[in-house]
């Protein structure tokens, strides 16, 4: 992947700014240091997918960043990646991705979490957002 983990912060937050949030002041000191402003949302999503799609075996704290800065895009042309990724990170039982990944379809309006739990997930219940990553790609094929 291109980007580190600093600048997928950064691409997060440029997301945010895309899509009308004003950001905290942490985030706008980000940004005013942030040399990725000067890309178009379009190409710096692209290089993440890209990047997510080329190096989905290597570093999984880069995985989970990428997956959160995506999830910012609220871009449902999306979906299909994250479905794909999503059996990937569920193949090596990756409890902090499969979590940011629900995260992210959740934000994009996909049912992702069974309705017995409110107000969404932990990332520290792994045993019940497997179950619901299982649950949502197996009702994407019936």
């Amino acid at each position: 992947m291109e980007l580190t983990i600093d600048q997928l912060e950064e691409a997060g937050f440029i997301f945010e700014k895309e899509n009308g949030y004003a950001g905290d002041d942490y985030s706008r000191r980000v940004l005013a240091e942030s040399n990725l402003t000067t890309y178009n949302v379009d190409h710096l999503e692209k290089i993440i997918v890209d990047g997510l799609n080329e190096t989905i075996d290597t570093n999984s704290d880069l995985r989970i960043s990428a997956y959160w800065a995506l999830s910012k895009r609220f871009n449902r042309n999306l979906i299909p990646s994250f479905k794909g990724w999503l059996k990937s990170e569920l193949d090596e039982r990756n409890g902090a991705a499969i979590y940011q990944i629900l995260i992210a379809l959740s934000n994009m309006g996909e049912p992702v979490f069974n309705a017995d739990r409110e107000g969404g997930s932990s990332v520290n219940e792994l045993d019940l957002n497997v179950r619901d990553a299982k649950s949502y790609l197996e009702s994407d094929i019936k």
